[in-house]
């Protein structure tokens, strides 16, 4: 499946707000698990029934409800009528190619956006589809399979240490965005390890093979930047909403999330600049080596102009020749034919050619 836009084949001519699934189904079936917490208690389980988030509407204690699996319409549609979801918000959700971005209403925030991951051989991103609703005491977490970067928040929740058990749900979505934007931060890191590496690598051997790991890295850093580059709009946007959802006592929380999305955009752009650099270093590497070869071919083929003269002089078929006669006139000639080829490369030293 392509990476950079996904298959919309099955969504053709259906009404909007219909739930089709885009994308590719990575695990067996859907799985809900419920994280309900304030300061003095604390319920982490994994649920068959959405029935049973009925009291977390209700309750003043913060619930977080992920989602693992969007392949199912039937439990997409149970979650969205529970949480009172709009079908145009949950077709987003299950659309695994959507843009990043941030819509709100007056009793709800929707971010949709991309958790990126790295391959063993560090050499391709992985993306996964991640998306937030915040709602009244509720936050709902919708991902394609079981596995993020949020262990550390749920690590905090059950220590009940800082300020998560403390808070509601949109300091849970600030904690929860802030690793995902610190996962950017770190893939990028170990992309620009590689990148920094190739400007010793094109001194020494700019071979194809260099060339074909640039263009890998050139693809993967773009890929990159098509996720970070919307993600720092929704991190601008939240600083600016004025959602009731949204409390001011996080805004200092939210600013420093503003902060990190711009070094991150920074990053993914002089990265991309470098591998930019990289390639036309490796162009003048290949071009100079190239006039290298030619200046050598052209002098070499210089200096045997003069002597393919002489040998051609003397192979001619005169009977009435000077020289021809002489007993040592061969070894003469050996001996001008190497003064000439000497007084060349010499006239050539002196001139900075050679």
């Amino acid at each position: 499946m392509a990476r950079f836009l996904k298959k919309y084949d099955q969504t053709a001519g259906k009404p909007p707000g219909s739930l089709i699934f885009v994308g590719q189904q990575k695990t067996d079936e859907p799985r809900l698990r419920i994280i309900d917490y304030d300061d003095n208690s604390l319920r982490d389980e994994i649920i068959r029934d959405v029935d049973v988030l009925a009291p977390c509407l209700t309750s003043e204690t913060t619930s977080w409800l992920n989602v693992d699996g969007l392949h199912v319409p039937e439990v997409m549609e149970r979650v969205g009528a529970a949480f009172s979801i709009s079908p145009l918000i949950l077709e987003d959700i299950v659309n695994t190619g959507h843009r990043p971005k941030m819509d709100e209403s007056p009793d709800l925030v929707f971010i949709t956006l991309k958790m990126l991951s790295i391959n063993e051989d560090r050499d391709r991103i992985l993306s996964e589809q991640l998306s937030f609703v915040l709602t009244g005491r509720c936050l709902i977490t919708f991902q394609e399979q079981p596995g993020d970067v949020f262990e550390p928040v749920r690590e905090r929740i059950r220590r009940q240490s800082g300020r998560l058990r403390q808070r509601g749900p949109d300091y849970l979505l600030y904690a929860l965005l802030d690793c995902v934007f610190e996962n950017y931060l770190k893939v990028i890191e170990i992309l620009g390890d590689r990148i920094e590496a190739f400007d010793e690598d094109l001194l020494d051997a700019p071979d194809p093979e260099l060339l074909e790991e640039i263009n890998v890295y050139r693809r993967e850093m773009a890929f990159v930047r098509r996720a970070v580059r919307p993600a720092r709009e929704i991190a601008l946007k939240l600083v600016k909403t004025e959602n009731e959802l949204v409390s001011d006592e996080i805004n200092p929380y939210l600013r420093d999330l503003e902060d990190m999305a711009e070094q991150i955009s920074e990053a993914v752009e002089t990265y991309r600049e470098m591998l930019n650099d990289h390639l036309n270093s490796y162009n003048m590497a290949v071009a100079n080596r190239l006039n290298d070869v030619m200046k050598f071919l052209t002098i070499f083929a210089t200096i045997f102009i003069p002597l393919s003269f002489l040998a051609g002089l003397y192979g001619m078929n005169f009977e009435f020749m000077p020289e021809l006669k002489m007993r040592y006139g061969y070894f003469f000639l050996l001996g001008g034919m190497a003064c000439v080829a000497a007084g060349m490369l010499l006239y050539f030293k002196k001139r900075k050619w050679i």
